[in-house]
């Protein structure tokens, strides 16, 4: 367990100038930072994974607009939930991202907290941490919408991504 924490850890610093204070005011995530962000959460993820002995997951550009878009939605219903405001699932909202599969967690959070600090947040909360130790998991993401206050509104979405197998069509004759 303890070397587990410290390759989380580890894991983190590369991240560390990615959220930044401006002038004294609360903590800004800079846009140029998000692809980075994304892959120090899968990579932070993947860490915890490998230590179980499971599969790493991969970043889904679909969950990544499913989540970026529940962000968003949330912030407008000021609640961290994982219902959106026209009472959509993840399952749902993944779906009409183009995901193919099934989602097997998703975890949500209203905070101030950067993107390590929720990392660390979820890692402690056994349901949190249960999403992203699914053993059928293959993709991930994670998504976020900051509010002018430093508020942040975040979504990390998990799935098991199903194989797309060709049909074969018989011929006629």
């Amino acid at each position: 367990m303890v070397r587990i924490i410290a390759l989380v850890l580890v894991a983190t610093l590369g991240l560390a100038g990615c959220v930044q204070t401006e002038n004294g005011g609360p903590n800004r995530i800079d846009p140029r930072d998000a692809h980075a962000i994304r892959l120090n959460q899968m990579d932070l993820v993947n860490t915890i994974r490998a230590a179980q002995g499971l599969q790493p997951v991969t970043l889904s550009p679909q969950l990544t607009a499913a989540a970026q878009t529940h962000a968003r939605d949330m912030a407008a219903q000021l609640r961290a939930w994982n219902f959106g405001s026209d009472r959509s699932s993840p399952q749902t909202r993944a779906e009409r991202a183009g995901f193919v599969g099934l989602i097997t967690g998703e975890n949500v959070a209203e905070t101030f907290l950067g993107p390590v600090e929720m990392f660390q947040f979820w890692y402690a909360d056994p349901r949190a941490k249960a999403a992203m130790l699914h053993p059928d998991a293959t993709h991930m993401s994670l998504g976020w919408y900051q509010e002018e206050s430093g508020k942040l509104w975040w979504v990390q979405l998990i799935g098991a991504q199903q194989n797309m197998t060709p049909v074969v069509m018989a011929e006629s004759q």
